[in-house]
């Protein structure tokens, strides 16, 4: 019986691996491809996330809009030192979140990507930069949420 539990299991692993391999992998090419370009222009490679989302054709307004933004937001934070995966969760196959550190001299900031893919094709659902980190940080550390390691 244990065998026959055994090689449900690694067969399931078998099969199961090549999709959690393949989600992966191209989200992790939208991101790469998003962080090479970020290193030379930050503001090209938030616009340039939003190209291939037929969605997005009509909200180049909007773009521009938060590349401004981004752009003065980031100008006041010193020397770019690269960035660090924080989280990777997701719901179901098809819808991924990926939150990174982005490294400056003064301060970290935190680049949330929602990605999806509704059909064969991933692509950026959403994307939003924030400071919040370290009250994050802090609400983790306290006593009330230790609790349980005690």
């Amino acid at each position: 019986m244990w065998t026959k539990c055994r090689h449900l299991v690694i067969i399931v692993l078998i099969f199961s691996t090549p999709s959690i391999f393949g989600q992966t992998g191209a989200t992790e090419k939208i991101t790469e491809k998003f962080f090479k370009t970020y290193k030379q222009s930050p503001t090209k490679a938030y616009a340039d996330l939003f190209v291939d989302n037929k969605w997005m054709k009509d909200k180049k307004s909007d773009i521009e809009t938060v590349k401004i933004k981004m752009n003065d937001f980031l100008s006041g934070l010193g020397d770019y030192y690269g960035y660090e995966l924080v989280t990777e969760k997701s719901a179901g196959e098809s819808y991924i979140l990926k939150s990174f550190l982005i490294k400056y001299e003064r301060q970290p900031i935190r680049f949330t990507f929602l990605l999806y893919r509704p059909n064969d094709e991933w692509q950026i659902q959403n994307f939003t930069y924030d400071t919040n980190i370290e009250g994050e940080l802090e609400e983790a550390a306290k006593a009330y949420r230790l609790k349980n390691n005690w």
